[in-house]
């Protein structure tokens, strides 16, 4: 009794010296990362909306007959979205393409606002702010993976401005903020985030990899660069704790999106998501799917042309 006493009392004592030595040896390592650049595209604006910073680009045609919205996926930005946007263009579409806050060259900052709601409410400032220059077409909201979890939030509150949903090998559904959500909040945690994506992942390598994984293919150094540039800026790696920890307050509602005319658009041989998800959602009134057999979960990078012409003869057809 008297050994399990001392063995326990040591195992303790061990513990909480490897906690405090793992709380205090990140603030040893140097950040090299810099502040997002002002003009990441020729054709980038941002905005502040409750003290966020939010990054977008906007493509205008000659004639507007559409509207687009476009959301990326979780890690990603606007440059996921570089094989799509001139076919929309070319097809009178006024196309936004924004970057949600902890990822892209948006807010990465501690004081930046990361709730759910904060983001679609930004979304339906700038849109409102454009309508306002140009006109009252509805918009087509066009969100990858996790975006497609924000175009469905956002046709839930605001189905009025929503002309149709397009979703990419993702799904809106509805997450419930829990209290243990904010021990992502430790401060040590943060800086482990910051110095582990910077000294282990931020190399062309480490996304290649992780973007052959989602390709379903060999990803090439281009795409590596693209993805990899907006993680070069501050915060990158603690920001994706600070969205973790305050997600799950926007809701999504099944009548209200039921209603609206859907595209889901999935690569069949996707393993991050995998076409079964989406199965019951097929089956949902006013949707219309088009599957694409040798696609990962990225059919708009890997595939833009079957992607481009699915989405614009659904639009067209909607008119």
């Amino acid at each position: 009794m008297r050994f399990f006493k001392r063995f326990f009392k040591w195992l303790f004592i061990f513990l909480i010296s490897i906690f405090l030595i793992l709380s205090i040896l990140p603030y040893f390592f140097s950040n090299h990362l810099k502040e997002a650049p002002n003009k990441p595209y020729s054709n980038s604006y941002y905005f502040n909306y409750n003290q966020t910073k939010f990054h977008f680009r906007l493509f205008v045609p000659k004639h507007i007959k559409h509207k687009a919205l476009l959301v990326h996926g979780f890690s990603a930005s606007t440059f996921s979205f570089r094989n799509n946007i001139d076919t929309l263009v070319n097809n009178h579409t006024l196309v936004v393409a924004m970057d949600m806050p902890a990822f892209g060259y948006s807010d990465k900052s501690e004081q930046a606002n990361y709730t759910d709601t904060n983001k679609i409410n930004a979304i339906h400032f700038l849109l409102n702010h454009i309508d306002q220059s140009s006109n009252t077409i509805k918009w087509h909201l066009v969100g990858h993976s996790m975006g497609g979890s924000v175009i469905g939030q956002y046709a839930t509150e605001f189905p009025e401005q929503v002309h149709s949903l397009i979703f990419i090998d993702g799904l809106p559904f509805s997450q419930t903020h829990s209290s243990l959500q904010s021990l992502a909040l430790y401060p040590p945690l943060l800086k482990w985030a910051d110095v582990v994506l910077e000294h282990r992942f931020l190399n062309i390598q480490s996304f290649q990899e992780l973007l052959s994984s989602a390709y379903s293919e060999t990803a090439n150094e281009e795409s590596a660069i693209g993805y990899m540039s907006p993680f070069k800026t501050k915060n990158s790696g603690s920001a994706i704790f600070r969205m973790a920890a305050h997600s799950g307050y926007a809701n999504t509602n099944d009548s209200i999106i039921n209603s609206i005319p859907k595209l889901i658009i999935w690569g069949k041989n996707d393993q991050w998501i995998p076409i079964t998800n989406a199965s019951t959602y097929l089956k949902k009134p006013h949707t219309q799917s088009f599957i694409i057999e040798d696609a990962g979960h990225c059919p708009m990078e890997i595939h833009p042309q079957k992607v481009n012409k699915a989405i614009t003869d659904f639009i067209s057809k909607l008119e």
